[in-house]
């Protein structure tokens, strides 16, 4: 036997772990330094808020504040922004998503079972323009959408944050793929039994879209939460402002360089979208995978 053949044979004799070992660990130490890269702005942005002004911008600079306080925290939440203030907006951007959200998640359902199950005049052509209308860029809808609001009188009100997003494409098109990969023999069966379209809706579909409704949630809650453009151009006054523009407000006032204060309404605008990733993570990556493989 040749040394060659000796030394594959010995390879080959080789628990698979013990031969990929190095290279786990060595995959374990890229994957901790790429979590330390992504996770130390965080982490400079929570402990930012908590120090003192002086100690944000100290030469060298440092981690952990010097000093804990809660100043910053103290004086954003009493601050008055355009006649509101932090709290205020919190509850609008609160009440405008929640509200968004579900709306969001019961049209794109229904219309998502709709086009995938129900047979009715000009189905695919109608499914095919919605679909389009994804591909439409939002700044081409702004003037138009402006003198809809204006004709409704809704300007100025939480409403012209809710209304233009009820309907999503994206989500109505998220739903069919989904719907599409459940059984037809399911949809059938319940048919025989006498269960109407809406019945089947909603105790058989509804229950076996967990997945796809927790992924629609949450894009549909960070698109709604962190919308700026539109409330800043339909909103001018400060008791319906939502925390995009609560936080611009904050900036104006104390200046974008009174990083304690910034921190602060930075981090208290960040535990909303962070309570909903924790509670919908789950099926998250489960409900993209299953929805980009159906067709």
């Amino acid at each position: 036997m040749t040394a060659t053949t000796t030394a594959a044979v010995s390879r080959l004799s080789t628990p698979y772990w013990q031969r990929t070992r190095w290279q786990t660990w060595l995959l374990i130490a890229v994957l901790i330094g790429g979590g330390v890269l992504m996770l130390y702005p965080f982490a400079w942005l929570v402990l930012s808020a908590f120090k003192l002004p002086a100690d944000i911008i100290r030469i060298p600079p440092t981690l952990w504040p010097e000093e804990w306080s809660l100043e910053a925290f103290q004086v954003v939440l009493s601050h008055k922004i355009g006649g509101g203030s932090l709290t205020r907006s919190y509850l609008n951007s609160i009440f405008v998503t929640v509200t968004t959200v579900i709306a969001v998640l019961i049209t794109s359902t229904l219309g998502g079972y709709c086009f995938a199950r129900l047979r009715f005049p000009l189905r695919e052509p109608l499914f095919y323009f919605v679909l389009s209308t994804t591909m439409v860029p939002f700044l081409t809808l702004l003037i138009p959408l402006y003198i809809v609001m204006d004709r409704l009188e809704l300007l100025n009100t939480l409403w012209v944050l809710i209304v233009p997003s009820v309907f999503s494409s994206f989500g109505i098109f998220l739903c069919r793929q989904f719907v599409y990969g459940i059984p037809v023999e399911l949809y059938d069966a319940a048919k025989i039994d006498g269960a109407g379209d809406f019945t089947i809706y909603t105790r058989i579909i509804v229950g076996m879209m967990k997945p796809v409704i927790s992924v629609l949630a949450i894009f549909s809650f960070r698109a709604t939460f962190n919308d700026y453009l539109w409330p800043l151009v339909t909103i001018t006054d400060g008791g319906n402002y939502t925390l995009p523009l609560a936080l611009r407000g904050i900036g104006n006032s104390f200046g974008w360089f009174d990083y304690s204060k910034v921190m602060a309404s930075s981090l208290l605008t960040l535990i909303p979208p962070l309570i909903v990733f924790f509670i919908f993570q789950r099926n998250l990556v489960k409900g993209i995978a299953l929805t980009g493989i159906k067709g």
